[in-house]
């Protein structure tokens, strides 16, 4: 099994960096290439507050928010736009739609056919069936998807079983909380599709929303490497997200070939921004287009670029 440790607090992670017997010389240049990083991602004197917690419902619910917001402010011809695949704007809204419909067909039936079905397949018949309608329709009709997907939240939310029920959907298997870490992903990936689609700016998830989703992206990297044919083999990653919903892990790569050890010497070390992690994962930015500080192993940090990026549906 994985392990993850998260240090909070920034001294407490400035002990264990220091107190690493296994410590580097540092390349030249390096002092200033993270200053420059720094700077550009929030100037000097203002330190990025911690997020209070918030549940995988309101991550959710802030997610379909945002998307809603998004959609009525597109103009008719924008929706036409290419956006994702062979999809444009209205299509890909339909798959959205086609996405809630299986997903509430999961929450009403666990281990119903959804769990099985393909993500990009089972939702295909959903968006060609959008073209030709006015897009208030379409956005119509994924606003009632949505408002049914969290009035059946909120139901399991109060039910005995809670979050923690399990259900499957296009391929994953797990509780609900975290599932719904996982449509809120999806959601904030896909608006950010459109958005380019639309030349708009992007838009970072708020803090506690991104704490949610970076921490699940974190817990899923040895899975994404295994998908990827990139095994860890129970190697060490320390990994610092920066910025607000960030925080510091250091997990193990899968399991060594010789069965569970215990934790060892750290192999790689990898700084980046926070957003552009959740980016990577979702596979819409190249690792060598990040900024990123690597120490350690370069050849393990690129696996686990490779598999975070394998991570993504689509």
């Amino acid at each position: 099994m994985t392990e993850l440790r998260r240090h909070d607090n920034p001294l407490e992670e400035l002990h264990f960096a220091l107190a690493e017997a296994d410590a580097q010389r540092p390349p030249k240049g390096l002092g200033a290439t993270v200053l420059d990083a720094a700077l550009t991602a929030r100037s000097a004197g203002r330190p990025v507050d911690e997020p209070s917690p918030i549940s995988p419902v309101e991550a959710f619910r802030r997610a379909v928010a945002s998307v809603d917001e998004l959609l009525g402010s597109l103009a008719p011809e924008q929706w036409q736009r290419p956006a994702l695949r062979n999809l444009n704007v209205q299509q890909l809204v339909g798959h959205l739609t086609g996405v809630e419909r299986d997903f509430q067909k999961g929450l009403a039936t666990p281990d119903g056919p959804q769990g099985d079905a393909d993500h990009v397949a089972s939702t295909d018949p959903v968006a060609a069936a959008q073209h030709g309608r006015p897009p208030a329709e379409t956005h119509d009709e994924w606003r009632a998807a949505t408002t049914e997907s969290l009035r059946m939240v909120g139901d399991v939310e109060a039910s005995t079983a809670g979050l923690a029920a399990v259900v499957a959907l296009h391929g994953l298997r797990m509780p609900i909380g975290p599932l719904l870490v996982v449509r809120t992903f999806e959601l904030w990936t896909h608006a950010e599709d459109i958005r380019r689609a639309t030349n708009r700016p992007l838009q970072a998830p708020d803090g506690a929303s991104l704490r949610l989703m970076t921490e699940l992206a974190v817990a899923m990297l040895p899975a994404g490497m295994r998908r990827a044919e990139r095994p860890g083999n129970g190697r060490w990653a320390r990994i610092v997200l920066t910025g607000s919903g960030g925080g510091t892990w250091q997990t193990q790569l899968g399991t060594a070939p010789d069965g569970p050890q215990p934790e060892g010497p750290v192999d790689v070390r990898i700084v980046i921004d926070a957003v552009d992690f959740c980016r990577l994962v979702a596979n819409r930015m190249d690792p060598a287009t990040i900024a990123t500080v690597v120490t350690g192993d370069d050849a393990l940090a690129q696996d686990l670029f490779t598999g975070a990026a394998s991570l993504a549906l689509d």
